[in-house]
């Protein structure tokens, strides 16, 4: 959907403006090639660098959930920012974490349009996880290129059930996230488009854009020439079962919860206070942070291997070893912003300085791994020449 408005005149689109790795993915990130007809994320962006005096690494995995009367000044400016840089046009955001805030976006920002995508929860898991070899695939501690296991440790504090290790099974965190996602989507936007029936197998699209946004003949067929239908994944009679029991199992605690009649319409509290048979026996759950821990670290050594390997290469081509470090101290300026005493002792929470430390590594580890090919490519011309 992105994709679509990026190519409009009259629109300016921010292409995940939450993104824990937005600095480094804008330097060396390019579309993926399933991303057909997509030649550059991040123009925007370069087109209006100031973006960055806002922009906060710990939006991608702090205050996942919000409601309307929470605090996030930090968050709610730098929204306003990206908004104030799209000048005459009109700003659209593709907010990949923003279902869980809809209810905080919608009360801070009441005149906005909100388009929620959903897709077949079957195929998005698939499209999520698939980058994984087979064996991992379904390891809820294998950690993706999509953050699942960084989302419920981040929403852990309100939504226990999420680290629930009875089934260790990537899709029951996944279903968890989807189903709040969907329901909130559904309640919560100004129109909800799915992507198989509405987008690959109909235009339907286009009659649900059309009652938000004016689209003139021209725009329509400009849309029409960029829809991409991709492959549809394959599943075993077996894995469906499996995945379907997942479900239903979901589906029944959720009903327990509450949160199938009422998230989207109550407030977390009044939820969990009308359902307490439900609630009440995880308030004693605190999952610990060694595996989170564990995982930091893994990242860490990885991040060390890859940036050795590239200094050895360096000193292969006889040139001056490059600043391995340069990724981590930009990146300082840019992990909190303008904290109030009270969110500042939950920032400082072991499990938030966690997930900044694994968000940095990460982002070190997009800018290693950009160095590798690049010397790689180098060392390949100069055996040849």
């Amino acid at each position: 959907m992105w994709q679509i408005f990026n190519q409009l005149e009259g629109f300016c689109a921010w292409y995940e403006p939450l993104h824990p790795e937005l600095l480094t993915a804008i330097k060396h990130v390019p579309p993926k090639d399933d991303h057909v007809g997509i030649t550059d994320y991040w123009k925007s962006y370069r087109d209006n660098p100031s973006f960055a005096d806002f922009y906060a690494v710990e939006f991608a995995t702090r205050q996942l959930y919000l409601e309307p009367q929470d605090d996030f000044p930090a968050l709610l400016n730098y929204l306003k920012h990206l908004m104030a840089l799209s000048g005459d046009q009109r700003p659209v955001l593709q907010l990949n974490r923003a279902d869980l805030r809809l209810s905080w976006l919608r009360h801070h920002f009441p005149q906005a349009t909100i388009i929620h995508i959903e897709r077949n929860p079957l195929q998005l898991y698939y499209s999520q996880r698939k980058h994984i070899e087979k064996p991992q695939r379904d390891d809820f501690q294998h950690w993706d290129a999509y953050e699942l296991l960084p989302w419920c440790w981040s929403l852990s504090t309100q939504f226990p059930m999420l680290l629930d290790a009875k089934d260790d099974h990537a899709f029951k965190g996944f279903y968890w996230l989807f189903r709040m996602s969907q329901i909130l989507g559904r309640r919560l936007s100004d129109i909800s488009i799915q992507l198989e029936a509405d987008v690959f197998e109909s235009d339907d699209y286009l009659d649900k854009l059309k009652l938000v946004i004016d689209l003139n003949p021209q725009q329509i067929t400009t849309i029409k020439t960029i829809k991409h239908v991709p492959d549809t994944p394959v599943f075993s009679s077996q894995e469906v079962d499996h995945l379907s029991a997942i479900m239903t199992a979901t589906e029944l605690d959720m009903s327990a919860a509450g949160l199938l009649e009422h998230l989207g319409k109550h407030n977390l509290e009044t939820i969990q206070f009308l359902h307490q048979n439900f609630w009440n026996p995880l308030r004693s759950q605190t999952p610990g942070l060694k595996s989170l821990i564990t995982k930091c670290e893994e990242v860490e050594r990885e991040v060390k291997r890859i940036a050795d390997e590239n200094l050895g290469m360096t000193e292969q081509l006889t040139n001056d070893a490059v600043d391995l470090t340069a990724a981590s101290i930009e990146l300082q300026q840019h992990l909190t912003r303008d904290l109030s005493p009270s969110q500042q002792q939950k920032h400082s929470s072991e499990l938030g300085q966690l997930l900044l430390k694994i968000n940095v590594a990460r982002n070190q580890m997009a800018t290693e791994l950009s160095n590798h090919r690049k010397l790689k490519s180098q060392l390949e011309q100069a055996s040849r020449s």
